[in-house]
Parts: C-alpha cells; structure tokens; sequence
C-alpha cells in the first residue's frame, strides 16, 4: 500500500530551488572558465549557459529529493519514518552551496565534486538516523563510537603526514616513480611493524596502554609539526647520494613516524575493555574507519587543502589532528576504564 503524500512548508522547496540553481549555475561557470575556448565567449553567451545550467541544477536535485524521498517511504514502510525525515532532508541539499567557492579560484574537478558528494550523503545519513525510533545507547556501543572518531581522525592525519612528506622531498629529489615507491614502502612497513609492536606491547605492558596511546599520538604530532623543518634537511643531505643510500633514508624517515602511529592504534584499540561480541561485531568498523579517513584526507589534501593552506599549514593541521586525537583519547580513558583497570577491579 503506498504512503499517503505529506504536505510541507514552501520554504523547503524554494531552499532547494534556490540551492540547485546556484550549484548548476556555478557548474557552468567553472566548466567555461577552465575550457580553452572560454576566452572568446561573449557574456551573452555565458549568461545563457549558465541560465540553462542553473534550471537544470534546480530540476536534478528537485527529482534526487522525490526519489530519495519516494525509497525512504518504501524501505521504511513507516510514515513516521517517512514524515521525519522528510522534515529535514532538504536542508541536506545546502552541501551544493560549497559550489560558490569557484567565485574564488576553486575549480570543480572531480576530487571536489565526489567530497560534495560524500559530504551529502552523510548529511542524509545523518537525517536518516535521526528519524528512525530513538533507542538508548548502551555503554559499549558509546565506546566504540568513540573509538572509531579516534581511529577516523588518526587516519586523517596519517595521510596527510604521507602527501605533504612526498611533497617537501620532492623539492629536493625531484618528483620520480623510485620516491613514491620508498615513500609507500616505508608507510606501509612502518604501520605494519608498529601494529605488530602495539600488539607486543599489549602483552608485556598491559596496564599503560592508555598513557602510550596518548604519549604516542603526542610525539606524532611534535613529530609532524618538527618534519616541516627536518624532511627538507634530510632531503639535502641525501640529495648527492645513490640513488640506492637516498631512498633507504627516506624509507627510514616515513617508517618511523608511521611506526609509532600503528603502535597507537593498537594501543587505542587493546586499551578498552571489549566484550567478545562487541569486538568481533566492530573489527571491520576499526580498520575501516583509519582506511575511510586516509581516504577522504587523500581526496581533500591536493584540491582543497594545499590550495588555501599550503603545506605548511597542511602539516601544522596533520599536527593538530594528533594531538587533538591524543586529547580526545584521554578524556575517553578518563571517563571508562581501561581492560586492566577493570581486570584489577
């Protein structure tokens, strides 16, 4: 049986209205401003261009937000379901807004548009959830929200440490295929070895476990803070070496920092106490949340991030992350208890 339609507030309409058509319009303005025929236009023609774009911008999102709303009706089959959500979906649409950054340099490609794209679909994410029934949380699943931040935010950092590393040693070694590989390999190395070493450590030092998460994630933001200064010294040292003596430096300079990071994964996740269902329920969620936020960071670092902060500012953000995230792992270890704690208990 279909659902009953739901009346609504004009001003959620004229919002998307108003949001399709600044994002088509501001489509066209960049697609025109960055092909090579751009300089012969007129602005006649450019006004009709971007008229037609702002109409169909208008007319996309008004058939996502019918389909969308149309799906969450037929898969909730609840119209309380239904009606909540369709009290705040529009204002997810405003996401599109970000389009008028083009008025200052930024140019839609297409690392831009899927970070539009990712952020719109955890703001409907965010309105779904908001509009199924209201559960109370237990205390483990509110702890394994928490670790997920932490382990998300610390895959942002890591990310960014390796981007702006790469960029800084190119300036001294050149751009080539040899450094990105010794880059990878010592990340790679360095995050597994320090996985394995956390989870050493898990069995010989169990009771500090927190305090090595927090130390650790401290010293990786002095660290990320400290390499603006020490990578392009490294660089210079090693810039009339062998080629083979070149990259084992820089394979060792990326290793240690990535090493020490994977020993504070491990002693993020070993530190609070997990009940085996809990744990094995969450196992995919914690790899995936350090995967999902090295992922977004890779998008976002050369589009956005290099472009308005340099990689000064990149570093001194990578920096903050660690140590916001060493901050945010003390406040969690001070408000539940650690596995040994509770052993002892």
């Amino acid at each position: 049986m279909p659902l009953a339609s739901t009346s609504e507030s004009s001003h959620a309409d004229r919002l998307l209205v108003v949001t399709g058509a600044a994002c088509g319009a501001c489509v066209a303005l960049s697609r025109i401003a960055s092909s090579s025929g751009a300089e012969g236009s007129s602005w006649l023609m450019v006004l009709i261009q971007a008229t037609v774009a702002a109409q169909g911008g208008a007319a996309v999102l008004w058939v996502v937000r019918a389909l969308l709303r149309w799906l969450v009706g037929r898969v909730s089959g609840s119209h309380a379901v239904r009606d909540a959500y369709m009290r705040d979906d529009t204002a997810t649409y405003a996401v599109f807004l970000l389009t008028l950054a083009t008025a200052i340099g930024v140019q839609l490609v297409a690392p831009v548009l899927w970070l539009l794209l990712v952020l719109f679909a955890a703001a409907q994410f965010r309105v779904l959830h908001s509009a199924r029934p209201r559960r109370v949380r237990t205390e483990a699943e509110r702890r394994e929200g928490a670790v997920l931040t932490l382990l998300f935010v610390s895959g942002i950092a890591l990310m960014l440490y390796a981007i702006t590393w790469r960029r800084l040693l190119e300036r001294q070694l050149g751009a080539s295929a040899d450094l990105s590989t010794a880059i990878t390999t010592g990340l790679l190395a360095g995050l597994g070895l320090g996985v394995l070493t956390g989870w050493r450590l898990a069995r010989w030092q169990p009771g500090r476990l927190g305090v090595v998460f927090v130390a650790l994630q401290l010293a990786a933001g002095l660290w990320g803070a400290a390499s603006l200064a020490l990578i392009p010294r490294v660089g210079v040292e090693v810039a009339g070496a062998t080629m083979v003596a070149s990259m084992a430096v820089v394979v060792a300079v990326t290793a240690l920092p990535a090493l020490v990071m994977g020993v504070a994964l491990m002693a993020l996740v070993d530190a609070l106490p997990w009940p085996g269902r809990v744990l094995d329920r969450s196992a995919g969620w914690l790899g995936a949340a350090v995967v999902s936020g090295a992922a977004i960071a890779a998008v976002v670092a050369v589009d956005l991030l290099f472009a308005f902060a340099g990689i000064r500012g990149s570093l001194v953000g990578s920096a903050a992350l660690s140590v916001a995230s060493a901050i945010g792992a003390a406040i969690l270890f001070v408000r539940w208890p650690t596995a040994d704690a509770v052993e002892r208990a």
